[in-house]
């Protein structure tokens, strides 16, 4: 004598689904800070004319293309006041697209975008002002980014784990 067994009910993968939707939603966010980063990242640097240069962005950087430029420069916001600058303390570079630039001073304070005239003394060296930058700026965003991805991949790849381990119970119980 056969005994009658109702049907299973399929379960629907609902924490695949939840988890390849938190996958998705982290590559979007992710995407969303790379690109702010990749828009923050720093223009090529002025050369130092005798014009004033506008900063749309917080900061100010001398450069120089001679890596033993003196530090013979003098910078004043758009109210005419000194700029307080300082050289780094270690060796600091900026390739732009094979172009390399030594900072050779910093701005000590946070420069508000503004309008900013630098003068450069040493006729011998080529100066050019740009952004601050530094490797702080881009660690923030870059962690920003790295973690808006790998946060919710994670917890998505372990309810897809989850899901699909429940699913094979199941399908050894019912047979």
């Amino acid at each position: 004598m056969t005994h009658w067994q109702p049907a299973t009910k399929a379960t629907r993968p609902v924490l695949t689904l939840v988890g390849a939707a938190l996958v998705a939603v982290g590559l979007v966010v992710s995407g969303f800070f790379m690109m702010q980063m990749l828009r923050d990242f720093p223009e090529s640097p002025t050369p130092v004319d005798g014009s004033p240069v506008a900063f749309e962005r917080v900061g100010l950087t001398i450069f120089s293309t001679d890596p033993h430029a003196a530090q013979s420069c003098t910078a004043k916001d758009a109210s005419g006041n000194d700029i307080a600058l300082k050289r780094p303390s270690r060796g600091e570079k900026f390739d732009d697209a094979g172009d390399l630039y030594y900072v050779v001073a910093h701005s000590v304070d946070r420069v508000p975008a503004q309008t900013v005239q630098v003068v450069c003394t040493d006729e011998g060296a080529n100066y050019f002002v740009g952004q601050r930058q530094s490797a702080d700026m881009f660690v923030g965003p870059l962690v920003r980014t790295l973690g808006s991805f790998f946060g919710p991949a994670a917890i998505g790849v372990v309810l897809i784990v989850v899901d699909q381990v429940r699913r094979r119970r199941r399908a050894r119980v019912d047979h």
